[in-house]
């Protein structure tokens, strides 16, 4: 019973080897390949039964495995057991007649071997096993069957099996491909990946005249196109001189034939023909899901798929599901590794509020479940760092009117580097017909919903503040510490209930700021365009009521308190950061102790990265405060008048020039946009003031279920609690937990931890299939701020976000656990968070490198006056302590005015 395209998938599959089966599923997936049929494996298992070989062979393996293993030792027992399968006089005519006579009269074949365990993705046997071409009768196709049998016992399969650890006995599987020949007139191999260079992007084509034997055998030297997968541009032609060409001759027999002259230089392929080899690349790419090393030839004006297996190195198949990550944004909330609590609660509060966005801009209920998927997937992980799911946005955008304006909107508000292209963007509507009346008529509904939040927007925030201060005083103070963990997870849920089922104002509040900023920031660059390139981050200066702000005006308070205090500062001069809070509770300052905890009771969940749940805030660990303090006191303090004065003459200026360059009907149109971008802003830093706060909340119910978990003995300390997922930590109250060693689990977490560690991601991948493997995980676009010549040596830009020009001492933090005695320096940073912000009043310049208009240290920046500069691409790899810079806010030209470090400032 032999294998054919009609037999069944299963069988095909267990009995017709790699190469046969490669067949099958060809064949039926519609590809052309010349006629076949397959010999199962289960043939060549009756045939050694039937001929009683199994145990003579199984003996002389025996004496193998006990041998020295050398190669003289393989050669021998290959002749061996050649002898014996080649001597059997075994006759397969009959079984094979009605199979062969299918194929075709008056055929040549070819008979190949098809082990079963070969061209699985992590063995090949290429080169090995043997082929025989034209054939030309029955009885020799019988004769060389055996000889393919008995190649799976060759000296160097032998070898291959035993340096593989691949099973070596009797019961070897090998089927066999008996295939129609064709007589082409090029042929050759299809590499679907650069296979030296692993460039996913580009596929190899090589290509000789004749039949494909004098390329196989390395007679022949071919043609070799280097192609642009997708766009098909011909990247590279390597032609060589081809003076000879391999081809069959009337007896059969392939041999090397004198080309004509004239073809000696001529390119093997013409570009038509390339063109259909790519498109056959991509066709085998979304077939396998794999790279791809494939076998072609070209008769006529046919192409044929002769065979294809998989690229046995790691390379990317730039097939399957397209996603792009982009952290540009986002980085600022959850820079460096996020451990796997943070991350799934994380992306559970994302999905809870977009569902809720799309229920109150009333999109059907039945379109919010299709969209659910997406929903649920805005945020990503890789590498241990926390990715938007950049398409996922975008469609979530194309919900509201006019989203080829949105995307770009949105685009300036995540600060991401590089734009949609119209060709994807027009593939990512949330609607299966995006034009579509229903579609249409979903967004008209949005877009009418959206517009009446425009004019509630001041009640809505301002009822949402008062809302969250009641609920969240009722959480803050609970005694999470003294909580049974069930307790606390009962908390969680209700604090879930009532507060993030209740974020829609927030959530709104964001596309608002995202469509007013986007419109604010298109005018003045059309119509401000000769006011300077900074004059829209001019006009959001001084606008005041930031909340996020208050903590460290509250510090700046407290250092003057303590400034014009001879005792009380000597006290702060003379101990450490981590001692001070303990040393003022025992001294004779009763009252600005209780100022001190009074500041902790208000904003103890301030601290850097304080939307990483497993960073200690203040009411863990008060230091940092004591750090800000120590470093206003120990130089100028800091003067709230001066610093307010400051913000208020960059705005005046600023609206000055604009209302001596605009009139009439652009001076009230551009007055309307700057007046709701300045709402949007503030509005926007207030209700994220609010999610900071619930993170604090939340950091302490964990880190106490840590502390318990701790003293049961199923942790080794607290901490170890945010490598749990959310889900783990919910069954273990609930009784879900599919692996309860979570100190095996933890341990496990920490090992990949430590690896991610090593690692450094760039801001922006794109993927293809499943994400974590088979990807390169790399920069996918090249980013650039700026061109080299721009630039003179010595010289960075990034976006400037604040005026003024600095000269200074750079002084690099990149971690909490930095050193962060400052005195005027200008901090140069990876990222920033909120948590930051009590650093800048003893800042005289701020450098960001990632981070975009609407970050919050563009923001809060803009409001503190403090030259600030953002974007700068390789800044923290090119700036290091000590060096002296200028640098311009609102230029964002950074130049380096001496080169050496001093170890004095680190």
């Amino acid at each position: 019973m032999m294998i054919t395209k009609s037999s069944s998938p299963y069988y095909a599959k267990r009995e017709a080897g790699g190469k046969g089966y490669n067949l099958f599923l060809l064949s039926n997936a519609g590809f052309v390949v010349p006629s076949w049929f397959v010999i199962p494996a289960e043939r060549f298992d009756r045939f050694k039964i039937e001929t009683s070989l199994s145990l003579k062979i199984e003996d002389e393996l025996q004496r193998l495995a006990g041998s020295n293993h050398h190669p003289s030792e393989f050669e021998k027992s290959s002749l061996a057991i050649t002898d014996l399968i080649l001597c059997s006089n075994h006759k397969l005519n009959d079984e094979l007649l009605s199979d062969y006579q299918n194929l075709g009269k008056d055929i040549l074949v070819a008979v190949r071997s098809s082990a079963l365990d070969e061209d699985s993705g992590q063995h090949s046997f290429a080169g090995q096993l043997s082929s025989f071409l034209y054939v030309h009768s029955l009885e020799d196709v019988c004769k060389y069957v055996l000889q393919c049998w008995a190649s799976a016992f060759s000296a160097r399969c032998l070898s291959y099996r035993w340096q593989n650890k691949l099973e070596i006995s009797s019961k070897v599987k090998v089927a066999v491909v008996v295939q129609s020949m064709i007589d082409p007139d090029r042929s050759g191999v299809l590499f679907t990946c650069n296979p030296l260079t692993k460039d996913s992007k580009v596929l190899v084509i090589n290509s000789v005249y004749g039949v494909g034997e004098g390329l196989v055998s390395g007679a022949l030297e071919p043609d070799s196109y280097e192609v642009q997968k997708l766009s098909g541009a011909v990247l590279s032609r390597n032609i060589v001189e081809k003076q000879s060409a391999f081809r069959r001759r009337e007896s059969g027999e392939v041999q090397a034939v004198a080309l004509p002259v004239e073809q000696h230089f001529v390119s093997s392929l013409s570009d038509g023909e390339i063109e259909e080899i790519r498109q056959l690349s991509q066709k085998l790419e979304s077939f396998y899901g794999f790279p791809q090393d494939a076998e072609w030839a070209v008769q006529g004006k046919t192409l044929y798929l002769l065979q294809s297996r998989p690229i046995t190195t790691d390379i990317f198949a730039f097939a399957g599901k397209l996603n792009v990550w982009d952290n540009s944004n986002i980085v600022e909330s959850y820079g460096g590794l996020t451990l796997p609590l943070t991350f799934t609660f994380a992306r559970f509060v994302y999905h809870q509020v977009y569902v809720q966005m799309c229920e109150i801009l009333m999109v059907p209920l039945s379109e919010i479940k299709r969209m659910d998927h997406f929903l649920k997937n805005m945020l990503g992980m890789i590498h241990g760092r926390v990715y938007y799911n950049i398409l996922n946005w975008y469609k979530l955008t194309s919900i509201l009117p006019g989203f080829k304006y949105n995307r770009g909107f949105m685009e300036t508000m995540m600060g991401t580097t590089h734009a949609l292209s119209d060709e994807i963007s027009e593939r990512i509507a949330v609607s299966e017909s995006h034009r579509s009346l229903k579609a249409k008529t979903v967004r008209f509904f949005a877009g009418c919903k959206f517009l009446y939040f425009h004019f509630t927007t001041k009640s809505m925030i301002s009822n949402f503040l008062s809302y969250f201060k009641k609920v969240y005083d009722e959480f803050r103070h609970l005694p999470y510490a003294n909580m049974h963990p069930s307790e606390v997870m009962a908390a969680f849920e209700q604090l879930e209930l009532k507060l993030l089922s209740e974020w829609k104002a927030p959530i709104i509040n964001d596309y608002l700021c995202m469509v007013h900023f986007g419109i604010f920031k298109s005018l003045a660059q059309k119509w401000c365009a000769g006011l300077g390139d900074t004059i829209q981050n001019d006009l959001l200066c001084g606008e005041g009521g930031l909340e996020s702000a208050e903590p460290t005006r509250e510090l700046i308070r407290l250092a003057g308190e303590v400034s014009i205090n001879s005792k009380l500062k000597e006290l702060f001069l003379c101990h450490t950061p981590n001692n001070l809070h303990e040393v003022i509770r025992k001294s004779e300052f009763v009252d600005f102790s209780k100022k001190i905890d009074r500041y902790i009771d208000l904003y103890g969940h301030r601290c850097m990265s304080e939307m990483k749940l497993e960073q200690p805030d203040l009411h863990q660990d008060p230091s940092f405060l004591f750090v800000c303090l120590k470093n206003y006191i120990r130089g100028e303090a800091p003067d709230l008048g001066v610093m307010e004065a400051r913000e208020h003459a960059i705005r005046s200026r600023a609206e000055g020039l604009v209302n001596s360059s605009l009139s009439g009907w652009k001076k009230i149109v551009f007055s309307w946009s700057l007046k709701n971008a300045r709402l949007a802003v503030k509005n926007r830093e207030n209700t994220r003031f609010c999610r900071t706060r619930i993170y604090g909340v939340v950091r302490s119910m964990f880190f106490s279920i840590g502390e318990f978990f701790c003293r049961l003995g199923s942790l080794d300390t607290p901490s170890d609690v945010f490598y749990l997922e959310l889900q783990e930590l919910r069954a273990t109250i609930d009784g879900y937990l599919t692996v309860e060693d979570l100190k095996s689990l933890v341990n496990l977490r920490k090992i990949s931890y430590a690896n991610y560690a090593k690692l450094d991601p760039p801001s922006r991948i794109v993927t293809r299939g499943p994400v974590y493997w088979g990807n390169q995980l790399k920069e996918e676009i090249e980013e650039t701020t700026v061109s080299s010549e721009d630039l003179l040596p010595g010289q960075l830009l990034g976006t400037g976000c604040c005026p003024g020009e600095v000269e200074g001492i750079v002084k690099v933090v990149l971690e909490p656990t930095d050193n962060m005695e400052l005195s005027k320096e200008i901090l140069v940073t990876l990222r920033t968070d909120p948590g930051w912000i009590p650093l800048y009043p003893s800042l005289s310049g701020l450098l960001v490198e990632r981070g975009g208009l609407l970050s919050h240290s563009a923001i809060v920046a803009r409001e503190m006056g403090l030259p600030t500069i953002v974007g700068i691409k390789g800044l923290t790899s090119q700036l290091k302590n000590g060096m002296r810079i200028r640098m311009n806010g609102q230029t964002g030209l950074i130049q380096i005015l001496e080169e050496s470090a001093s170890s004095d400032v680190l």
